[in-house]
């Protein structure tokens, strides 16, 4: 069986707390995208992340290491926890089938500290069948835009998909927690 996994990003210690706030793997279109996989199909895990408003990548990397991965895997991330996956696999290579990143942010000036801070491996793109990007004209967080042109420059493979009003890609901004285009990149 193919597995996904699907990492949700970041957030600040308020909305962590609020116990009306879905966690981190049940917000948005997570929930909706690991229903239409499993139905497909899929292995897919939407594993919870420790303390998204006060990361540290030691325990992330700890804990994302229960996940095998292999040749057919694919996985997927919002926001920071697409930083997470491009520090991780630059750091660890490993053939994936798919990297996909909605809004992805690499923290450029460091709001994190060190959490994201690291050199994209040029050689992933040899050894990660395909790389996608899902980026919205208005996204309103610093650093996504930076972010998708150095993975752009960085990747030249990568497959963009560009939208126009989907911001960082919140249930708030899309309106919906479908997201039936990333369900066709998957597959």
């Amino acid at each position: 069986m193919q597995n996904v996994y699907i990492l949700h990003g970041c957030c600040d210690q308020e909305e962590f707390e609020d116990t009306h706030v879905p966690s981190g793997s049940n917000a948005h279109w997570f929930p909706w995208l690991q229903k239409q996989l499993i139905v497909k199909g899929y292995n897919c895990q939407t594993p919870e992340m420790p303390t998204p408003y006060k990361p540290s990548y030691h325990v992330w990397k700890g804990l994302f290491a229960n996940y095998p991965l292999d040749a057919q895997t694919i996985l997927v991330a919002h926001s920071c926890g697409c930083g997470f996956l491009l520090r991780y696999l630059s750091e660890n290579p490993q053939k994936i089938k798919k990297l996909i990143l909605v809004a992805p942010w690499l923290d450029p000036e460091r709001v994190m500290g060190d959490f994201l801070k690291c050199t994209l491996n040029p050689d992933l793109a040899a050894i990660i069948d395909e790389i996608h990007i899902f980026y919205s004209e208005d996204e309103p967080v610093n650093g996504v835009g930076q972010t998708v042109d150095l993975i752009r420059q960085t990747y030249k493979n990568t497959k963009y998909h560009g939208f126009k009003t989907h911001g960082h890609f919140c249930l708030e901004e899309m309106g919906t927690d479908a997201f039936p285009e990333l369900l066709d990149v998957i597959g």
